[in-house]
């Protein structure tokens, strides 16, 4: 069991946490700090502040690093980065549905278990991190019909200095009450040679998978996605469109399909020529065997296929705002689903997309309960 820190190696743990992350996810908490009036680029705003104990401290724009350096170790903002934690874009995540023993309900159980509640103006830290999952005490943090269980790990990683940086490494466990699925959502590991991420990552899904079961007594589902590719295509949400796709062919050939982001979704190969057969429809007239030969082969094709991954695009008037989650199937001992949340051009770097992404998949049917775990 990890030993309480010293107060200043604690706080260097939310620094170096946030200077590990990209140049755009740390203009995204500066954003934040400002939105939430926590710091201010107005020199003369900041001078209203000077005698009160919470300095709204000045900073110049440009001086991102030194923004986060000054304001993480501060003991004033340690409940804005306890709540970042909670409410930000992590990497991936796995969903599962679930359910509660009859005549219960989900906080019914979390008051039963007592857990840590995190609240905004009552925070205080207990200045311990731990190394293992196992050993992680969890903190809970609800908002409306979400429930977000949080447990932090510490981890540590190799600068180009050959320095070694310790940050911190949470885990979520996050609950949508109103259409009874969770997802496990854990970030990528900052890299360390001779680390086995794939073993870190699986174990501690497991592991969340156990605690669940075993300290909270709920009833756990994998995700079914049989239907996410056929739905996703003929769904009228034009917001939300398929963008790309492997697709593994039965004879050991793959191909990958990167759509248009305006244009509906094609197969590689089959579709193609179903569209060649629709064409010339005159042409084959003629030859109805020869036809009907295709369309079977083509069918075929489509039967046997294995698709590991797709790529899902939810569209936005402003470009900037449009994500990309890459759903991969069949994962971790080919139990469970992955979900990827790609960065690329969206500037939100907040849970809400993710909220949105699982929201539209269950709602729509694209992912409904499967076995039980």
């Amino acid at each position: 069991m990890s030993m309480p820190m010293q107060h200043d190696v604690f706080m260097n743990f939310y620094k170096n946490t946030a200077l590990l992350g990209s140049q755009m996810l740390q203009k995204y908490i500066c954003r934040k700090l400002e939105d939430e009036q926590l710091i201010t680029f107005d020199e003369q705003q900041s001078s209203l502040f000077e005698t009160d104990k919470k300095v709204l401290q000045f900073h110049s724009r440009n001086d991102i690093r030194n923004i986060i350096s000054q304001t993480a170790t501060n003991d004033y903002y340690i409940e804005f980065y306890e709540l970042w934690e909670f409410e930000k874009l992590y990497k991936y995540s796995v969903p599962l549905f679930f359910e509660v023993s009859e005549g219960k309900g989900l906080d019914e159980v979390l008051d039963e278990k007592k857990l840590k509640v995190f609240e905004k103006n009552k925070f205080k830290p207990e200045y311990i991190i731990n190394t293992d999952l196992k050993e992680a005490s969890p903190i809970c943090f609800i908002r409306e019909d979400k429930i977000f269980i949080k447990f932090v790990l510490q981890k540590s990683t190799i600068t180009g200095n050959i320095e070694s940086i310790d940050y911190r490494y949470p885990i979520i466990i996050y609950i949508d009450k109103k259409i009874n699925c969770l997802e496990i959502r854990y970030d990528a590991v900052t890299f360390n040679p001779g680390i086995n991420n794939f073993a870190f990552y699986e174990a501690n899904v497991l592991e969340c998978i156990r605690w669940l079961k075993d300290e909270l007594g709920i009833s756990l589902f994998t995700c079914n996605h049989a239907s996410v590719i056929e739905n996703i295509k003929n769904d009228a949400n034009n917001a939300v469109k398929l963008y790309k796709q492997m697709m593994e062919m039965s004879s050991g050939g793959s191909a990958e399909l990167t759509a248009s982001e305006q244009t509906d979704y094609v197969l590689p190969f089959t579709d193609e020529i179903r569209e060649l057969i629709n064409e010339n429809e005159e042409l084959f007239k003629n030859a109805p065997e020869a036809k009907e030969l295709l369309l079977q082969y083509l069918n075929e094709k489509e039967e046997t296929a294995n698709y590991p991954y797709i790529y899902v695009k939810w569209l936005n008037s402003v470009a900037s705002q449009s994500y990309i989650v890459k759903i991969t199937f069949d994962y971790f001992d080919r139990k469970f689903t992955v979900l990827q949340h790609i960065t690329g051009s969206c500037r939100d770097l907040g849970m809400g997309r993710m909220n949105n992404a699982i929201q539209y998949l269950c709602q729509s049917n694209s992912f409904i309960k499967g076995e039980a775990i």
